[in-house]
C-alpha cells in the first residue's frame, strides 16, 4: 500500500520537471500541428507531374500539356508532363494509383483505362472508383474512322465492301486495347460482320504514323489529332462516330447516318488524384482546373483542337465514371471485344 505521505513527497519532489516535460510535449503538438497546416496551406511547395498514360503525339498528350502549362501558371509551380505508355493504359493508370496521394503526381485519364479496362481484363491492378479522386473533366471529343488514300475507300459502305473481297479484311490501329478508339472498332466490326484485325499501338502519334506509310489500314481517331492529317490529304475521312456531324468535317457522315442506328462513341479527358489525396488539395486543384478551363485562351485552344471544353468538377466526374463502367461493359459484352 503506498502512503499518502510518499504520494506527496513524489509529487513535491520534482514539479520543475514535470512542468517541463508537460510543456515541451504541448510545443511538439502545435509545431506538428502548424507544421501540417503549413504543408497543406501552402501547396503546392514543388513541381507536379501529370502523368499520361499513352505516347506523346495523341489528344491525351495534347491536353496534358495544355493543362500542365496553365496549371503551372496559376499555382505557382511548374507541372512536368510524363508519358507512361503501355497495356492499354494501364501502365501509367497504375503508377498514379500506387503514388503518394500528397497532390505532386497526378493522372490525366481518357474514359478507357478508367471506365472500359474494368469489363476487358479479367484483373486489374487498380480499382478506378477506389483508388482515384476526381478533380475535373477537361474536355470531350468525337472520333473519325480515317483510312490510308491509297486504299479504294470514298464513305463507309465502300470500306465494309472492300474489306469482304479480301481474304485478310482489314486491318485497324487504335492506341491501346481498351481505348474508346479501340472499341468503336470492335463494334463497327460486330454490328456489320466485317473481317478487321485490331492493331494496338502505345498512343494515337505512333498508330498515326503507321497508318500514314500504309502499315494499317483504317482507324478510329480524335478529331483534333486526325484533322492535320485529313487537311494535308494524307488520311481520308469516312465517318464520325457521335450522334451529330462535326464542325470541322460537315461533310462527312456519321454511322448512324451509314445505317449503323444509334452508334455513338465519344472520348473525355479528366484529371485526377490517388484516393486519399487530402481535400484541401482536391479543392485547389479543382478551382484552379475551374478557373483554367474558362479561360478564352484556353476555350480557343481546346476548339484549335476540335475538343469541346466540358470542365464541371468533382462531382460530375465521379458520375460519369460510375455511370459509363456498366455502359461500356454492355458494349463490350455486345461487340465481342477482346484483350489480345
Amino acid at each position: 500500500m503506498i502512503s499518502c505521505e510518499f504520494l506527496s513527497s513524489q509529487f513535491a519532489y520534482r514539479p520543475a520537471k514535470r512542468l517541463s516535460l508537460l510543456a515541451g510535449f504541448a510545443l511538439l503538438v502545435v509545431a506538428t500541428f502548424s507544421a501540417g497546416a503549413l504543408a497543406q496551406g501552402t501547396y503546392p511547395q514543388r513541381p507536379i507531374k501529370i502523368v499520361v498514360a499513352y505516347a506523346p503525339g495523341g489528344a491525351n498528350d495534347l491536353v496534358a500539356r495544355l493543362v500542365g502549362q496553365k496549371l503551372g501558371e496559376e499555382l505557382g509551380q511548374s507541372v512536368v508532363v510524363e508519358n507512361k505508355p503501355g497495356a492499354g493504359g494501364i501502365l501509367g493508370t497504375d503508377t498514379v494509383a500506387r503514388a503518394e496521394p500528397d497532390g505532386y503526381t497526378l493522372l490525366l485519364g481518357a474514359g478507357g483505362a478508367l471506365t472500359i479496362n474494368p469489363s476487358l481484363y479479367p484483373s486489374l491492378p487498380y480499382k478506378p472508383q477506389s483508388d482515384f479522386e476526381p478533380i475535373s473533366q477537361v474536355a470531350t471529343s468525337s472520333l473519325v474512322a480515317v483510312v490510308n488514300p491509297a486504299l479504294p475507300i470514298k464513305n463507309f459502305k465502300e470500306l465494309v465492301q472492300y474489306a469482304a473481297k479480301r481474304p485478310q479484311g482489314l486491318s485497324y490501329a487504335s492506341p491501346g486495347t481498351g481505348t474508346p478508339l479501340h472499341l468503336a472498332g470492335e463494334m463497327v466490326k460486330g454490328m456489320t460482320g466485317t473481317n478487321m484485325l485490331h492493331v494496338a499501338y502505345k498512343g494515337s502519334g505512333p498508330a498515326l504514323t503507321d497508318l500514314i506509310s500504309g502499315q494499317v489500314d483504317l482507324m478510329f481517331d480524335v478529331i483534333g489529332t486526325a484533322l492535320p492529317h485529313i487537311r494535308s490529304g494524307k488520311l481520308r475521312p469516312i465517318a464520325v462516330t457521335a450522334k451529330q456531324r462535326e464542325k470541322a468535317l460537315p461533310e462527312v457522315p456519321t454511322l448512324d447516318e451509314e445505317g449503323l442506328k444509334e452508334f455513338n462513341v465519344t472520348v473525355w479527358y479528366g484529371l485526377f488524384a490517388p484516393a486519399r489525396t487530402p481535400t484541401d488539395i482536391l479543392q485547389r486543384l479543382e478551382n484552379a482546373l475551374i478557373k483554367i478551363g474558362n479561360m478564352p485562351d484556353v476555350r480557343k485552344r481546346l476548339d484549335t483542337l476540335e475538343l469541346t471544353p466540358a470542365v464541371e468538377g468533382r462531382a460530375a466526374l465521379g458520375r460519369q465514371v460510375a455511370e459509363e463502367i456498366p455502359r461500356w461493359a454492355r458494349i463490350v459484352k455486345q461487340s465481342g471485344a477482346k484483350v489480345e
